[in-house]
């Protein structure tokens, strides 16, 4: 028996990244060759239209671009030539970089059609449990974003699923923050690899709610903060350096997270974050964090009709660098300290921090070659999409997870195949600031199957009272039910009617009611699940063969499931949360289990210590547990044993493919305190890896888990640091975290603590310390004080308004114009008829 050590490492599969050093000296000297509105437009985008304008609608709020606010306008921060600074240039996101915002494609290099590779949803990504498939994808994701010349891609996004229900679900990587830090940072190292592109880790923090996004407050105790909510962000700082940090809308322990210097601090001082931090878009608009242009969920705000809530000076006092996309807060705040309109030391601290944010937006540029020529681009990219293709077929296969399977699937040939539901329809998922427009090949589920099996096998079904398509559906080898949702029913907010939290974690009653219609005339039914995260299968699972989960697998996903059906391709997706048998297993006791429901809101949830594995560990049966998913092989696990080391934990086991075909196991490692008496988490995830079987082959895994990842933060210390107590402490290696499916041995460990790995940069500005008095700038230098929509939310709501119909009105009108001019072209040849029929009759009558 052929017999192979593969050793894996819990903190990655190379070396460890760290910030690159740039001349200091070289940052100070563009620094102080630079204008205060040289600095301001490192910073934001200048929309150029003071309040007033904007009031009469004498200018162009957006600052060119398009007025629908979807173009490059809010994403293409201005270059210096004088300088050679390179503005930033910035798109989403998580499957890939997008030329198409809403209808309006980008400008070049973006093509005509506003195509671009996508690839699947992350959260179908997460299910591959692959890290190197991720950093692969990162890998590609940069190439596109340096051929678009984009600077900053906006992913990933690392929050994690305290409720299943969570609208972006499938902008994650799921529940567990510990595997989320793990797959982030191989996506972060995959983009930066390329050495023009920074990755954006979003959204900072405790994002995990959707509906009332915007004024939320996630409330925990500092326990819960660090161990849970702020663990994904420290690993991912730690171990792949990101240049940029987008933060969150919503508010931490009541404070806003994008403008409260506790959150920042945690995130510089304390993990270490040496790049930039930017806000998410219009996130201190108090017209939005006020909830005055969101229509009837805006009223449910706390803030609701209120002005000056968030400081002008509070964003630059946080040590947040960039207000994204036009600058509210900050703006006033400069425009008062040209003037010289505040007190000294307030005008002093507005320059003195502007400084600090430009000096470490400058350091990520020359880190990223930004200190150079601008580039023209006048010309479009066209993709070769064949290129990208493996990358996301790959994906798309090993992220869709077989959830069950008695003795049905493979399928390899078939005489019929009965398709229902929506088989002809490829959801891509999110329409919100995710969504990418393929460029290359979409192949539905229909498309998929039918190119799999012979043509004349496979029959669409669309309606099951007509007699001739029942009885096909009776006689066919097998049915397959393609059943889901889409970006109607969960994913980013966009008021009215896209997106949002999903309202029940079942799927939709008339796809269940398919389901049972296709059961009762076939045996041999396999669910096909389309959804962001885990669905609630209790009532259909004993009435079907197999359920199969794809998340939205992305534009190749009739491929791949045809492969896997058919058994071309063994599955291997792991499930990244737990599928439970009803939505209250979930979450503890009294936690409510849907805060952002309009009928039942609570603007300040409690949020979990533990939820979904951790918290059901050894408490509740879950349908499947977490890491769940199944194969056409069989695996054995064997010989586990765990070793103490110099600050780590080592980890051996055997995994053996014992079954009839060649396989990727996801071989899983657990780590719980039985005896502990401090307070912990039940159950943690503590290392992973894909491990690829060949028939009847064994391997000897290996895994070294550092110590500081089994701690847990030290909450009556009150110094930031973490602890081990002295005790047994239980290794468990398996398949999934279940307890009858894991290998166990435990090691002895001693009483320890650890710190944060901080290391934050210090300020040596020579004016960072100094005292200074505010001189006046020259009228003529000062950028244009624009305070909406702080200071009069009726303008804001002109100019969204206006934005919002500026071209459907110009469309409007230019379908009125030239119905008027046809109209006028008609009735002047009317005229001239006439006329030529007078002139006729009158030649007749002379003659």
């Amino acid at each position: 028996m052929p017999h192979k050590i593969l050793a894996i490492s819990c903190l990655s599969q190379a070396v460890l990244a760290g910030y690159r050093e740039v001349n200091e000296d070289s940052i100070l000297e563009i620094l102080n060759e630079m204008t205060t509105e040289e600095k301001f437009l490192q910073t934001c985008i200048d929309s150029q239209c003071p309040e007033g304008r904007a009031r009469w609608l004498l200018c162009d709020v957006f600052g060119g671009g398009s007025t629908s606010g979807g173009g490059d306008a809010w994403f293409n921060l201005k270059d210096i030539p004088r300088l050679r600074i390179r503005g930033l240039r910035m798109r989403d996101g998580p499957k890939g970089m997008t030329c198409q915002g809403g209808a309006v494609v980008f400008s070049p290099p973006c093509p005509p059609d506003g195509g671009s590779p996508s690839f699947p949803s992350q959260i179908t990504r997460a299910a591959t449990w692959n890290t190197q498939l991720e950093e692969s994808i990162g890998q590609a994701i940069g190439e596109i974003a340096e051929q678009l010349d984009i600077h900053a891609a906006l992913l990933p996004t690392i929050n994690i699923l305290p409720w299943l229900n969570w609208g972006r679900a499938q902008e994650s990587y799921g529940e567990d923050p510990f595997f989320s830090g793990r797959m982030g940072t191989a996506l972060v190292r995959g983009v930066q690899q390329n050495q023009t592109v920074m990755a954006t880790v979003k959204h900072f923090l405790a994002n995990n709610i959707e509906n009332t996004r915007w004024w939320v407050s996630a409330e925990m105790d500092e326990k819960t903060l660090h161990d849970v909510y702020l663990r994904a962000w420290a690993l991912v700082v730690a171990d792949s350096s990101p240049e940029l940090v987008m933060t969150s809308y919503n508010r931490v322990q009541g404070k806003w997270a994008f403008a409260d210097p506790k959150f920042i601090d945690i995130l510089r001082n304390d993990l270490g974050f040496d790049g930039n931090i930017m806000t998410d878009w219009f996130a201190s608009w108090e017209a939005i964090t006020g909830g005055m242009i969101l229509g009837e969920v805006g009223k449910t705000s706390p803030f609701y009709g209120s002005k000056g809530f968030i400081g002008s000076n509070s964003l630059y006092n946080a040590g947040v660098d960039m207000e994204m996309p036009f600058c509210s807060k900050n703006r006033d705040a400069v425009a008062q300290a040209q003037a010289c309109a505040g007190s000294g030391a307030e005008d002093c601290n507005t320059f003195r921090k502007l400084n600090a944010a430009t000096r470490r937006i400058l350091r990520s540029k020359l880190r990223y070659g930004l200190v150079s020529e601008s580039r023209n681009h006048t010309s479009r990219i066209s993709w070769d999409n064949a290129k990208y293709d493996r990358l996301i077929l790959q994906a798309a296969q090993e992220g869709i997870v077989l959830l069950k399977n008695d003795n049905l699937l493979p399928k390899e040939k078939v005489r019929s195949l009965a398709v229902l539901g929506s088989a002809e329809v490829l959801e891509l998922g999110d329409h919100g600031s995710s969504a990418v427009k393929p460029s290359g090949r979409l192949v539905n589920v229909l498309d998929g199957l039918t190119g799999k099996y012979q043509e004349a096998a496979v029959q669409m079904v669309e309606d099951l009272s007509n007699a001739s398509q029942e009885a096909f559906v009776q006689s066919a080898d097998f049915v397959v039910v393609d059943v889901g949702f889409n970006f109607t029913f969960e994913g980013e907010f966009i008021p009215p009617a896209t997106g949002g939290d999903r309202q029940y974690l079942t799927l939709h009653p008339h796809d269940q009611h398919l389901i049972h219609k296709a059961s009762n005339l076939n045996q041999n039914v396999v669910v096909v699940i389309t959804a962001g995260a885990s669905v609630i299968v209790e009532d259909f699972v004993d009435k079907v063969k197999g359920i199969v989960w794809m998340g939205y697998p992305g534009p190749l996903g009739g491929v791949a499931l045809a492969n896997i059906l058919a058994g071309h391709v063994n599955p291997s997706g792991r499930m990244p949360m737990i599928t439970p048998k009803r939505a209250e297993d979930y979450l503890p006791h009294g936690t409510s289990l849907a805060p952002w429901a309009l009928q039942t809101i609570d603007v300040e949830p409690t949020y979990p210590y533990s939820h979904g594995f951790k918290h059901m560990w050894q408490r509740t049966e879950a349908r499947y547990p977490f890491g769940w998913g199944l194969s056409y092989t069989q695996y054995k696990y064997s010989e586990i044993a765990a070793t103490l080391a110099a600050g780590s934990v080592q980890v051996v086991v055997q995994v053996a493919n014992v079954g009839d075909r060649a396989g990727l196991e996801t071989v899983q490692v657990y780590a719980t305190c039985q005896a502990c008496r401090r307070k912990r988490l039940p159950i943690v995830l503590a290392a992973f890896a894909k491990v690829a079987l060949d028939v009847s082959e064994t391997k000897e895994v290996k895994f070294v888990i550092e110590l500081k990842d089994l701690s847990a933060y030290d909450a009556e210390a009150n110094d930031g640091s973490w602890f081990l107590e002295s005790n047994e402490y239980q290794i468990l290696v398996g398949p999934a975290a279940r307890d009858d499916l894991l290998l166990q041995t435990s090691v002895e460990i001693s009483q320890q603590t650890f710190q944060y790995p901080g290391r934050a940069r210090a300020e040596t500005h020579a004016a960072a310390n100094t005292e200074c008095q505010c001189v006046p700038e020259a009228y003529g230098m000062r950028i244009k004080a624009w305070s909406l929509p702080d200071k009069s939310p009726v303008d804001v709501l002109l100019v969204f308004a206006w934005a919002r119909w500026n071209e459907a009105m110009t469309a409007v009108c230019g379908v009125a114009f030239a119905c008027c001019f046809i109209l006028l072209c008609l009735f002047c040849l009317q005229r001239r008829a006439g006329r030529k029929v007078v002139e006729e009759a009158r030649e007749k009558k002379q003659s």
